[in-house]
Order: structure tokens, then sequence, then C-alpha cells
């Protein structure tokens, strides 16, 4: 599988990355061993990152990463994020943390979850307003310092909260969330990322699911699966993203892609130069060896014009939304 550098690191990224907030149980419920399973059918097959979280299942992704990972450390680049904190409840209860304090706390947490002596790159989950980037970024620095961590990075982040990190220190990576119907980060973030040698690893590239091709308009999520409340599932145009989907189907056909739609979205979200990689979660060993295979071909032009155009068809169909993030304690300071 194709590698690229991430930022000025010097992590190579295979170009599929294997995302493992399923494993947490938001997604209708998981299983571990399957979830383990998967990790290595995703190495096996080309994958040579994995991407994951503390707050994905209040530790159980970083546990299972990193019993796959302790086996086989030499080949595998281990991405974690730290900044949501959590009650259990029930309910569970969750706000968003960028303290020194908290992230060094979370970034110890995770290494023994994972059982790791160091995080190969380590993000802030989410940005917190009224809390200075000199502190947030300043204890990334200082866990880099430490050995803890190799490179660091921030995930959706918005223009001015990269602004005041890049400030700081040079931000090796950039997550935010991309694919065919959000697209916002388009005008100013990855510009800033390209013009800032800043890695860009994207999440969400099939729309949670949308983007497979397996979804109708009649299709609907259970009281455990965070699309249940989503926008992107729930609102008036999910009829006519499933139509956009429908379309981008035989597109997909014509170009004689394997992976279908799903493929077809891969290679759109990759067309970026500023994009280093993208996150593709898997629940099993055959949806990751499938996820694996998604990295054809690089999109043509060809096949770029007739996405716009179908796009343009459907402009109600792309929209920003919501999916579950946790709320920014200063907004109701």
């Amino acid at each position: 599988m194709e590698r690229r550098r991430l930022g000025g690191t010097d992590l190579e990224l295979s170009v599929i990355g294997l995302g493992t907030w399923v494993f947490g149980g938001r997604w209708g419920g998981a299983d571990d061993e399957a979830s383990l399973a998967a990790c290595h059918a995703a190495l096996d097959a080309g994958v040579n990152w994995i991407d994951t979280a503390d707050i994905y299942g209040q530790g159980r992704a970083e546990r299972i990463v990193g019993r796959a990972v302790r086996e086989r450390r030499d080949e595998v680049i281990v991405a974690s994020k730290g900044g949501v904190a959590w009650e259990m409840g029930p309910p569970l209860k969750i706000w968003r943390e960028a303290s020194a304090e908290y992230l060094t706390m979370s970034c110890d947490r995770s290494l023994q979850a994972l059982g790791l002596d160091h995080i190969d790159l380590f993000q802030v989950h989410w940005p917190v307003g009224g809390v200075p980037a000199e502190e947030t970024i300043g204890a990334l620095l200082a866990l880099r310092d430490a050995g803890k961590i190799r490179a660091i990075g921030v995930s959706n982040y918005h223009l001015a909260d990269l602004e005041a990190a890049g400030a700081v220190a040079q931000i090796d990576s950039y997550q935010p969330g991309y694919h065919l119907m959000r697209r916002d980060i388009e005008t100013a973030e990855l510009p800033w990322c390209a013009g800032h040698g800043t890695g860009v690893i994207a999440y969400g590239p099939l729309a949670h699911g949308l983007l497979t091709g397996k979804m109708t308009a009649a299709t609907t999520f259970g009281a455990d699966d965070w699309r249940a409340s989503s926008e992107l599932f729930a609102d008036e145009s999910f009829a006519e993203r499933i139509a956009v989907v429908g379309e981008l189907q035989e597109v997909a056909r014509q170009a004689g892609r394997p992976g279908g739609v799903a493929e077809l979205a891969v290679a759109w979200v990759l067309r970026r130069p500023e994009v280093t990689a993208a996150i593709v979660g898997a629940r099993s060993p055959e949806q990751a060896v499938r996820n694996a295979a998604l990295a054809g071909a690089p999109l043509s032009a060809d096949e770029d014009a007739a996405i716009e155009a179908v796009l343009a068809r459907h402009p109600a169909a792309s929209r920003p939304y919501g999916h579950g993030e946790p709320p920014d304690p200063s907004a109701d300071a």
C-alpha cells in the first residue's frame, strides 16, 4: 500500500489507517475478539498505523489495540487522542478537557492501557475555549521531551484554533472529519496545513457508513448507535444523500472501481495533496481486509468531474453535522 510522510515527521503512514472508534461500542456494540482480529487483519493487509483514543469505550479500544500492537510493535505506528473527560454514570457524561494537567494524565493513562512506553502520535481530541494554546500545546511538547510521545497533533480544530496552536509550536498532524458531503475544511483549514507543513489524517471518509452503498432511505439505527441522533442520518435530507450514493455507485461502476462507491470515496479524500491518509474503521477482520483494498488507483480527472456533477445536483445533501461530540465547558462559562 502507498505510504505518505506525515508533515515534517519521520512517520510514513499507509494511505489507509485503521480507525477504532467502533471498538468502544458506540456503533451498536462491539466484540473485543473480533476487534482484535480486525487489527491483525488490517496490518497483514498493508495498513501500518492504527488510530484510537482514550474515550473510545473509556480505554476499551486502547486495551484492544495494545494487545495487537505489543506483538508486532516494530511494524505499527500508534496514534491516540486525549482531551475528553468522562464520568461513568449511568448515564455516561463526557466533556472536553485541554489543560496541561489533564492531557498529561490522559497520556499516562493511555500508555498504561496500551501497554506501551511511547505513543507515536498523540493528539488533542477537541479544542477547549478559554484554555490557552500555550498551555495545551505546551503539555504536548513536554510529553515529547519526556519521550512519551513522538509527534504532536490536534483534532477537530477550526482555523483560529490551528493558528493559535501553530503560534506555539510546529503542529505535526491535523485530524478533521472529511468526506464527499462534508467539505468545510477545504476553504481554510486544509490551506493552512499546506502552508505550515502539517500532515492531515482525515476521519470519516466513508461518511460513517453512508458511502459504503449498503444503506437505504429506510435505514435506521439502534439507541446504542451514535448515528441514531446524528443530523447526517436523521435530518430531512437523508433520502437525498442516499440518492447521491446511488449516483456515485454508477460513477464507480463506469470507472471500473472494484471497491465501488467506497473506493471512489476514499480516492476522493486522498486526491488532496494536503491529506496524508484516511482513517477507516472496521469491526471484523473481513471488513478490515475489504477496507485495506480501498487504497486503489488515484482519482482521475473524469471521476472528479463526475463526482462534482452529482453533488451539484443535490446541494441539500452536503452540510456540517454533529456526531455526539463532547460539550465545551467554556461555552457555559
